[in-house]
């Protein structure tokens, strides 16, 4: 790996530090709050207060009845004492990494739900179960209040819920409170990929910040809000929009309470349609994993972008590129170890052009080596700084080498290998899939798990990780030491960068996916095969050496400067007369103070 690769890896690394410090904001301090995960309507501090409706039947021979709702992927509990749904159970195999129970996505203890018309809730109001063929259930409330039925129909991860009201005047409200179970390995990350997400009418996907406290208050119509999670999401969307309100994430009070990741919460108001003289708002829930194949065919349109697959390009990479490639190799390749190992192959085949540049671009600046560093010495100074600078382009020109030429390639893949670093971790294909040690490649593996936790690292030690650490240690220093000092003082060393950066790299993936470590280990060993080959059969030194002394010794024609070369070369000359200048002043205060001295 030349400079100008360690600078790649560099600025990547500063990348994903920027992105988790300013656009995945850190927890924050909360008030004093219950971290009992159950959900009840005297609750103040929840992210959703369901209120208690104001005309109840109160009758003490009625007995709440449930009923069950079922496709081939999803189960829904409901029951008539409030007409809710009491549980959201995935029934595709899809299992929770502790107790190996089917995910649930909602549940009695960590879920409410609350109609609101005319001022008056539904949330304890009683309704009788009218008709339940298994994927169709109908209840009609027992009392006076504006929600007069409910009817529910299940298709697939899809649930849709018809409410017809009486005197609703044109809209409604509605309210959803849910706790994120903790379904996991690492509930670091789990908690930290676990967010509200939402989409407005006519423009692109939103997020609450993750893994935080936080509220937003809708301004525009809303398509769909969902309750996401690290690999499961629970969404609730409209068609008519829900026209404003507010969002709110919460996560537990204490870290170490891991019962639950986050609490979600929805205070909406939506319209109501008129069909045939009844006043209906119609909701479609989505209970089931963040898999492209089936958010694309749930028929909500973005609604994929639940799945955090990056920003701008490097979302556009994996949803258009990598997840395709990887779900064409999973139709004939069953191990996902396997998956990860070819496909790392086939990257870094494609990426080899970029490596031959790289490595004859650091070739041609190992000759320069010499060179440079003899610079160095004539124009020690930081007053010689414009000159050294001048004369190091001179070197270049004269020499036929562009110290630029290893950045371009390493720019162009720069965001392929920030995609893949974005792709392993939102992959539900990779969850619960094992490879050697690891038992899922979904969450961090552990080859040793430590009697107490270290400040950023865990408890425990990341095989993969440590693997791909050592792999990128030796991956650097496998040509840093023909890198030059820097040219110019104050600049970085990155010799000592390269020593430092697997350093970071061991405590930054660490809790990680180990999918991703695995990609990174993979990708390093066949970087460091690639650069020997190079090295040993394709690069000659040598001749690099007589090709560089021929281009200094041919005499240069006298180009003609165009405008910009001519202004560079005056603003260079300024600055180096400038700079001549003060340092006579420096050298003339110097001996008139030595001159006093001695008075």
């Amino acid at each position: 790996m030349d400079r100008n690769t360690v600078t790649g890896f560099v600025l990547i690394f500063a990348m994903v530090i920027v992105y988790q410090l300013y656009f995945v904001p850190a927890p924050e301090p909360q008030a004093a709050t219950t971290s009992q995960t159950s959900v009840t309507p005297e609750a103040t501090d929840d992210a959703t207060e369901i209120p208690t409706a104001s005309n109840n039947v109160q009758d003490s021979t009625y007995v709440a009845k449930t009923g069950v709702l079922a496709s081939d992927k999803l189960k829904v509990e409901l029951t008539t004492d409030g007409g809710v749904p009491v549980l959201a159970e995935l029934q595709d195999g899809y299992l929770d990494y502790w107790n190996k129970q089917p995910i649930q996505l909602w549940t009695p203890e960590g879920s409410a739900m609350n109609w609101i018309a005319r001022g008056e809730g539904s949330y304890d109001q009683q309704f009788d179960l009218v008709s339940n063929d298994g994927t169709e259930m109908v209840m009609q409330n027992r009392g006076s209040g504006p929600l007069r039925s409910l009817t529910y129909t299940i298709d697939g991860y899809l649930l849709d819920v018809r409410a017809e009201f009486a005197n609703a005047r044109g809209e409604v409200g509605f309210q959803w409170q849910a706790d994120g179970a903790h379904n996991e390995k690492g509930i670091d990350v789990e908690r930290q990929k676990s967010s509200i997400y939402y989409r407005e009418q006519g423009r692109g996907r939103d997020y609450l910040g993750e893994g935080s406290d936080n509220s937003e208050d809708i301004e525009e119509p809303v398509e769909w809000v969902a309750f996401k999670q690290n690999y499961f999401s629970a969404i609730v969307g409209t068609d008519a929009g829900f026209t404003s309100g507010t969002l709110r994430s919460l996560p537990p009070v204490e870290s170490s309470d891991t019962s639950w990741t986050m609490r979600y919460g929805m205070d909406v108001k939506m319209p109501t349609s008129d069909i045939d003289g009844r006043e209906i708002a119609d909701l479609r829930f989505y209970f089931g994993p963040n898999d492209a194949n089936e958010l694309s065919t749930s028929g909500w349109g973005e609604i994929g972008r639940v799945i955090d697959f990056g920003w701008w390009i490097f979302g556009w990479i994996n949803r258009n590129l990598i997840f395709p490639f990887y779900g064409l190799l999973a139709k004939v390749i069953g191990s996902a170890g396997l998956i990860v190992l070819i496909m790392t192959l086939c990257i870094k085949t494609l990426l080899a052009p970029i490596t031959w540049k790289n490595y004859v671009s650091s070739a041609k600046m190992k000759v320069l080596k010499p060179d440079m560093e003899a610079l160095n010495a004539k124009y020690p100074d930081q007053d010689d700084a414009v000159l050294r600078q001048q004369e190091t382009m001179k070197l270049y020109r004269d020499s036929g080498v562009n110290p630029l030429a290893g950045c371009i390639p390493q720019l162009i893949q720069m965001p392929l290998l920030y995609a893949m670093f974005r792709f392993f971790p939102a992959n539900i294909e990779l969850r619960g899939k094992s490879f050697l040690w690891a038992d899922d490649l979904g969450a961090f593996d552990s080859i040793l798990d430590l009697p107490f936790e270290i400040p950023f690292y865990g408890a425990h030690v990341s095989g993969f990780t440590l693997l791909m650490a050592t792999s990128m240690f030796f991956y650097m220093g496998q040509t840093m030491s023909q890198q030059a000092a820097p040219t110019q003082p104050g600049m970085p060393d990155m010799r000592i960068m390269a020593k430092v950066m697997p350093f970071f790299m061991l405590f930054f993936f660490n809790k990680f996916a180990s999918g991703l470590s695995l990609y990174y280990f993979i990708a390093n060993l066949v970087t460091i095969g690639q650069v020997s080959v190079v090295k040993r059969f394709f690069i000659d030194e040598d001749k690099i050496r007589e090709k560089i002394k021929e281009k200094q010794a041919t005499p240069k024609p006298e180009k003609k400067k165009g405008g910009f070369a001519q202004r560079l070369e005056a603003m260079q000359k300024d600055q180096q007369k400038r700079a001549d200048e003060m340092k006579q002043q420096r050298d003339q205060s110097r001996k008139s103070r030595n001159q006093k001295r001695k008075k």
